[in-house]
C-alpha cells in the first residue's frame, strides 16, 4: 500500500512537468488467453528503484496505452499466452510519440510491423539479457564468467550498430541504448557474483581479489558515479543493489575486525564509535557510504534510494538528520515532493510514547524456556509474534498488518506477546520500536536460549513467526505465510477463539 502511495503522490508531484505518449496495435489472430503488459523502471524523478508492470487492455484484437513520461524512456513490450511468452519488444518512446505496433502470425514467420511517429526508435531490436548466466552458477572463479558476458556484451554492441545503419534512430535513442549496453554487463555480473558469496562462500573468499578485479575492469566501461546515465535500467538497478551489497560486506567487515572497521568508518575513539555503529547498523551506515563514493544527481538518487528503503521497512534510526542532510544538500530535489510528507509522518511517530498498555513482562530474567512463556498465558489465546528490531520482514508485517488485525479483533478476547529475538543489548532501540509502531500487547525481550528454546518447540527457523497459543495451551504456526495473508491469520484466530 505504501508503494502504491508513494508512486501517486510522485505521479501528481510531477504532472505538471510531464510529457505523453502513445502505443497502440493489433494482433491479427484473436486469443481470449492473451496478456499484453509493459514493464517500465520508473525514471529519475519518479518513485525511485520502481519496477513497474502496466497491463494493457486488448480489445477484439486491438490496444491502446496512453502513457506519461518526464523524459526518453526504455521500457519493454511483452506478449504472452497462457503465461507463455509470445514476444517481447524493446521500446524507445519520447514526448509526442505515437508508435504503432502490429503482430503477424498468419503469414510466413511471426513477426512485428511497427509504424507512426517514432517508429524508427521502435523497430525490432533482439539484445541479450545474460539469460545464460546461471550455467555458471558452479564456477568458483569468474573467468569463464567474464568471458560469457563479454561476448555478449559485444553481440549486443553489434546488434545496435546494425540497427542504427538500418533504421537511423533519433540522437536520444542512440544515447540511452549505448548507456544501457554499457551497463547491462555490470549489472548482470555484480548482481550475480554477489550471490555467490552465499553459495560458495569459501571459494569466494579465496578467490575475492579475482572477483573484484572482473568487477574493476567492468567498471572502466561503466564507471561508478555517471550523472548522465542516470536514467538508464541497469545502471540504476545496479546502483540500487550496490548500496545494498556494500552495506552487507561491511557488516562482515565489522564481524572480522570490528576495530579495523571502526577506525575507517566511524571515529579513532573506538568505544564512541562502536556505540554509534551498534546504535544504527543501517541507515547511518548507507549515509557514509554515499557520502563517500557518490556525487551530483547520482548522489541525490542513492539518497533517495535510503530513504525510500527506511520507510519501507520503518528504518527509523537517525531518519531526522539524514533527512536533514540530504534537504539542505539537494534543497530542490524533486524527492522532496515524494517524501517531505511521508518522513514527516514517520518522526511524528517517533515521538510516541510507551503507554500502560505495552507491558513489560515482569522478572523476565526467569523465564528461560517455552514452557515458562505458556503457562503466564495459560486459558487464553493469544496471538504470538517473534521478531526483532533487526528483522525488516519483521517491522514490514508489523506495518502492514498489525493495526488491521487490532482493529478486526477489537472488544474480542485476544492477547498479544511480542517476543524480541536477538536483541539483548538493543533494549532502547526495541522499547523505541514499540512505541513507534504502538504495539499495545505483552513484551518479553528474550534471551538467546529462550529464543531457541522457542523456535525448537515451534519447529520454525525463520522471522518473523507468528503463532495462535489456544486457551488450552495448544501451539499452531500461522498459515498466512510471508507476505502474510491477513484473511488467513485471521480466519485462524477466529477459529481459536470459538
Amino acid at each position: 500500500m505504501k508503494k502504491i502511495f508513494f508512486l501517486i503522490a510522485t505521479l501528481l508531484c510531477l504532472n505538471a512537468i510531464s510529457q505523453n505518449a502513445k502505443i497502440k496495435g493489433a494482433f491479427d489472430q484473436l486469443s481470449l488467453n492473451r496478456k499484453l503488459s509493459l514493464f517500465r523502471q520508473m525514471n529519475f524523478t519518479q518513485y525511485p528503484t520502481a519496477n513497474v508492470i502496466e497491463y494493457i487492455d486488448i480489445n477484439k484484437g486491438k490496444y491502446v496505452a496512453k502513457l506519461t513520461l518526464r523524459q526518453p524512456e526504455i521500457m519493454y513490450l511483452a506478449s504472452y499466452i497462457n503465461d507463455s511468452l509470445e514476444f517481447r519488444q524493446p521500446l524507445f518512446l519520447k514526448n509526442g510519440y505515437t508508435v504503432e505496433i502490429e503482430y503477424k502470425t498468419k503469414i510466413g514467420k511471426p513477426r512485428l510491423i511497427v509504424t507512426g511517429k517514432g517508429a524508427s526508435d521502435n523497430q525490432p531490436l533482439v539484445l541479450s539479457d545474460y539469460d545464460n548466466i546461471n550455467e555458471y552458477s558452479k564456477d568458483t572463479l569468474p573467468g569463464n564468467l567474464f568471458s560469457y558476458i563479454q561476448e555478449e556484451s559485444k553481440k549486443n554492441a553489434r546488434a545496435l550498430a546494425n540497427y542504427i545503419v538500418k533504421y537511423k534512430p533519433s540522437a536520444d535513442f542512440i544515447k540511452y541504448w549505448n548507456y544501457e549496453i554499457k551497463y547491462a554487463p555490470l549489472k548482470a555480473y555484480y548482481s550475480f557474483a554477489q550471490q555467490r558469496k552465499f553459495y560458495i562462500k569459501d571459494a569466494y573468499k579465496r578467490n575475492i581479489e579475482k572477483w573484484d578485479d572482473v568487477f574493476n575492469q567492468l567498471l572502466k566501461d561503466a564507471p561508478l558515479v555517471n550523472d548522465d546515465a542516470l536514467d538508464i535500467i541497469s545502471y540504476r538497478l545496479f546502483l540500487k543493489d550496490y548500496l545494498q551489497r556494500t552495506k552487507e560486506q561491511l557488516w562482515n567487515d565489522a564481524n572480522a575486525d570490528i576495530k579495523g572497521f571502526v577506525k575507517k568508518w566511524y571515529d579513532d575513539d573506538f568505544v564512541k564509535g562502536e556505540a554509534e555503529f551498534n546504535a544504527d547498523v543501517s541507515n547511518k551506515l548507507c549515509q557514509k557510504v554515499i557520502d563517500k563514493y557518490f556525487t551530483g544527481k547520482v548522489k541525490e538518487y542513492m539518497y533517495s534510494c535510503l530513504i525510500k528503503e527506511a520507510l519501507e521497512s520503518s528504518l527509523v534510526q537517525n531518519m531526522a538528520s539524514i533527512y536533514n542532510d540530504f534537504s539542505t544538500e539537494f534543497p530542490g530535489s524533486l524527492y522532496k515532493k515524494v517524501y517531505d510528507k511521508p518522513v514527516s509522518l514517520m518522526l511524528e511517530k517517533l515521538k510516541r510514547p510507551l503507554t500502560d498498555k505495552m507491558i513489560f513482562i515482569p522478572n523476565s530474567d526467569s523465564i528461560n524456556t517455552w514452557a515458562d512463556v505458556l503457562a503466564i498465558f495459560k486459558g487464553k489465546t493469544v496471538l504470538l509474534d517473534m521478531w526483532g528490531t533487526w528483522c525488516g520482514p519483521c517491522r514490514e508485517e508489523i506495518e502492514k498488518n498489525g493495526a488491521a488485525i487490532k482493529s478486526h479483533f477489537k472488544n474480542k478476547q485476544v492477547d498479544y506477546l511480542y517476543i524480541a529475538n536477538y536483541d539483548e543489548g538493543n533494549e532502547e532501540k526495541w522499547k523505541t520500536l514499540v512505541a513507534y509502531f504502538n504495539l499495545e500487547g505483552n513484551h518479553l525481550l528474550a534471551s538467546d536460549s529462550l529464543t531457541t528454546d522457542i523456535m525448537k518447540q515451534l519447529k520454525s527457523n525463520g522471522y518473523p513467526t507468528y503463532a495462535i497459543i489456544h486457551k488450552d495451551g495448544t501451539v499452531e504456526l500461522s498459515k498466512a505465510g510471508y507476505p502474510m495473508k491477513r484473511e488467513l491469520l485471521i480466519a485462524q484466530i477466529e477459529k481459536a477463539l470459538k
